[in-house]
């Protein structure tokens, strides 16, 4: 009898469990999953002006992590970038006043200087900030920076990295076209990371510009007298930092 209470009450405890998993799934908020063995179908865009030849965005190879993307620049190009993305076939478009998380691991061939290896980018007439948040390669470093109306650049966070070597990003970005009224966030391998100059682990900030719409840009831009790739894998946006993590 002692060993029947202890199944019923083993049985039961499982099947809490799995309720409890399958009440989380059910509750999940990724919103995108670009990962590279769904084909480039994932990007709203690729070609003339963001990856046109001799650049190329193409899926490879990687003895860690299978199948990823890699954003190839030639000497001769100035960028390879996606912009955007899709969703079920359709451009995505971020909102005002909405919260978003992008992760992804990047594994860069050079640690040179570059204009970004990410951008949170702003389009159509009338936008005043351009690229409101990017990450990018100065003297060894990844460094963010974000860009206010008016040209006003801060950089807010930097760390050393190495050629070929992976590490994963999470940006979590509240949009807001009021002068202060966004934020931006940033996990560095797993860790919250504490902003330059005193001001935290969350920064106010104007995080969505005007115009016709923002959206995010992985890849290489700049460095133009050097070829670079950006290896990237594990491409994700959802509504919490945990569908990205």
């Amino acid at each position: 009898m002692v060993r029947k209470h202890v199944s019923g009450r083993v049985l039961a405890l499982a099947g809490a469990a799995f309720s409890t998993v399958l009440a989380g799934a059910a509750e999940a908020t990724l919103l995108w999953d670009g990962d590279a063995s769904r084909g480039t179908g994932v990007f709203k865009a690729f070609g003339t002006g963001n990856c046109a030849s001799p650049s190329t965005l193409t899926a490879a190879s990687d003895s860690t992590h299978g199948r990823v993307w890699r954003y190839h620049k030639p000497r001769n190009s100035n960028r390879c970038e996606n912009h955007g993305i899709k969703l079920n076939g359709s451009s995505f478009v971020f909102q005002n006043n909405s919260t978003y998380y992008l992760g992804w691991r990047s594994r860069l061939s050079s640690t040179a200087n570059n204009n970004a290896n990410f951008q949170w980018k702003s389009y159509g007439t009338g936008h005043v900030q351009n690229f409101p948040v990017v990450l990018k390669m100065i003297d060894g470093q990844m460094n963010l920076m974000q860009r206010q109306p008016g040209g006003v650049e801060t950089f807010l966070w930097r760390r050393g990295i190495s050629a070929n070597s992976w590490n994963h990003f999470i940006l979590g970005i509240h949009l807001s076209s009021a002068t202060r009224g966004g934020w931006i966030e940033l996990w560095f391998n797993g860790v919250k990371q504490t902003f330059l100059g005193g001001r935290g682990q969350r920064y106010a900030c104007r995080t969505f510009d005007s115009g016709r719409h923002n959206c995010p840009k992985w890849g290489v831009y700049g460095g133009r007298e050097l070829t670079m790739t950006n290896y990237i894998d594990g491409l994700k946006v959802g509504t919490t930092m945990g569908d990205v993590d």
